[in-house]
């Protein structure tokens, strides 16, 4: 019978990695299937039938890929928990220093010069993200809204509302309604990146599409936008780390 202590045996891990590994049947499975993720590791999911052999063999010919991406999720999840903080909009960096809580609600982060103190409970690997996701939601509300009405200020473009979003594919987005939302890990970009997003999204009061009338706007309130585009992608996978993330 296949079971976690078979398969740790089968891949050659210790029972120290049992968190990182699960194994489950699913009567709505077809098939076998690997769904690697930092919240829940790595799971297999078994079909509502299957061969004990023909599951061994499949997941024995996986086996440098599956260790791989077992080696990922424990990297990821070490930066849940990171040991400082940079907000290069702001120019500001902190040292975190994590403080042992035992009640239900962990609490707020305690910010001094230069220094975080988190609330952490014990053997709680998701708890810091929570509560770091909080404060960096505050620290976005604080500055996004007035470095945004600035900027439409110069533009001399007025917009209805502004909020601040956790959102997961975008950076910003402009209604219909002349209202604008912006992605909090704005803030763990580069101050040229948030400024390109601030005028992306106020250009589009003007043009709501992204026709090339709307491009042409853009260049003449934002020069050399299209350096900025071309560096996005390197910027989004160096500068937003996996407690912001999750």
């Amino acid at each position: 019978m296949i079971n976690l202590d078979s398969l740790l045996e089968l891949l050659d891990l210790s029972d120290d990695n049992g968190d990182l590994l699960s194994l489950r049947q699913s009567n709505r499975a077809k098939r076998l299937i690997f769904k690697p993720s930092v919240r829940n590791g790595f799971e297999i999911i078994l079909p509502r039938y299957y061969d004990d052999k023909w599951v061994l063999e499949v997941i024995a010919k996986s086996k440098p890929k599956i260790k791989k991406r077992l080696v990922e999720i424990e990297k990821a999840r070490r930066e849940l928990r990171p040991t400082s903080i940079v907000l290069p909009v702001t120019g500001n960096s902190w040292k975190v220093i994590y403080v042992d809580v035992c009640d239900k609600d962990p609490g707020m982060v305690a910010e001094a010069s230069g220094t975080l103190e988190v609330p952490e409970k014990e053997s709680d690997v998701f708890g810091v993200p929570i509560v770091l996701q909080k404060w960096l939601h505050d620290k976005a509300l604080a500055y996004l809204p007035e470095r945004l009405s600035d900027v439409a200020a110069t533009l001399k473009l007025s917009y209805n509302k502004v909020r601040i979003k956790r959102q997961k594919t975008r950076w910003g987005s402009c209604s219909i309604k002349r209202n604008i939302n912006l992605n909090r890990n704005l803030m763990l970009m580069p101050y040229e990146v948030v400024d390109y997003v601030l005028h992306h999204e106020l250009t589009h009061l003007r043009i709501l599409n992204h026709a090339p009338k709307f491009w042409k706007e853009l260049e003449i309130s934002f020069p050399g936008y299209k350096k900025i585009l071309k560096e996005m992608k390197h910027f989004e996978r160096n500068n937003i780390p996996e407690w912001a993330l999750i």
